[in-house]
């Protein structure tokens, strides 16, 4: 089987001080899982400004040798329908490849909203969306709504809404995996460059978790699970919905008119986005390991 060609739109931080590592490592594992082609990033604000995002992508591709190209977008939510480097990076690679692209999207969807918005055959165009984002019952979460949703609520429901197969991988199903610290000693045994780029950075964001987060002595690799959606499905269930977003308030991003439809009809007029429920988290952090190591 061909691998599965990807654009990345991210906000990568790992690095920066007190911001989440999750985009650095996602971007790693695509880049070190053969059943994935990396072909572009896209960069959204959100962990941090898309200019720092832009550094910090390079800095990640430059430890691996990397020439994937990246492309600058969004700046905040109210940059949704104006065309940028990203957008129209995304536009025109999806628009040659017709049912060929991936996109994986684990930032803002801002990027992805103004690329539907301004190409109406873009998502038709698409032959998937990942989307990292949403929860229904994580704690303080699910009232104001999650980080990547809650960031452009607006964007959030434009692309929820859209006519293409869709999965979104929710903050509940990244909390069945956790990285510990058990983890951080296989990688710190490891002398490979990324090995040691991972034993250094790691360590800052884990004991922040430990200490004042208090999440069962570990942090939640959000962004490599969804990575992981990509590379090996059989970790997850499936569970097809129908839902929207709310766009606006100091609520938007919550998940909202959530229906469970069992008896989902494929041919139908509903657009539902499966949004699994159950993950193998031990399985997942051996796949997570194994492919941070080898690269």
């Amino acid at each position: 089987m061909e691998p599965k060609r990807v654009i990345v739109d991210t906000d990568p931080a790992i690095g920066v001080r007190f911001r989440d590592l999750d985009d650095g490592l996602a971007i790693l594992m695509l880049l070190s899982s053969p059943e994935t082609t990396l072909e572009g990033i896209t960069i959204n604000f959100g962990n941090v400004g898309a200019p720092r995002g832009f550094q910090v992508a390079h800095e990640v591709l430059q430890l691996v040798g990397s020439d994937v190209p990246i492309y600058q977008g969004a700046a905040s939510r109210h940059d949704c329908g104006n065309i940028n480097p990203a957008v129209d990076y995304l536009i025109e690679t999806v628009r040659a490849n017709p049912g060929k692209i991936t996109l994986l999207a684990i930032a803002p969807l801002t990027n992805v909203a103004t690329a539907m918005m301004l190409d109406p055959s873009f998502a038709g165009n698409l032959k998937e969306l990942v989307i990292m984002g949403g929860t229904f019952n994580f704690p303080f979460f699910s009232f104001f709504g999650e980080f990547n949703l809650h960031s452009d609520g607006k964007a959030a429901n434009h692309v929820i809404s859209s006519p293409v197969p869709k999965t979104l991988i929710t903050m509940d199903v990244c909390s069945q995996a956790v990285f510990q610290h058990r983890h951080l000693e296989v990688i710190q045994e490891s002398s490979t460059p990324v090995a040691r780029y991972l034993a250094e950075q790691i360590p800052m964001w884990l004991n922040l978790n430990r200490k004042v987060f208090f999440r069962k002595k570990g942090f939640f690799p959000w962004d490599p699970i969804a990575v992981s959606y990509l590379t090996d499905p059989s970790l997850f269930d499936s569970n097809p919905y129908t839902l929207s977003v709310s766009e606006s308030g100091m609520r938007r991003g919550r998940l909202i008119n959530a229906r469970l439809q069992e008896n989902f009809d494929p041919l139908g007029d509903q657009h539902p986005i499966n949004i699994p429920q159950s993950l193998e988290g031990e399985r997942f952090m051996d796949l997570l390991l194994d492919r941070l190591l080898a690269i």
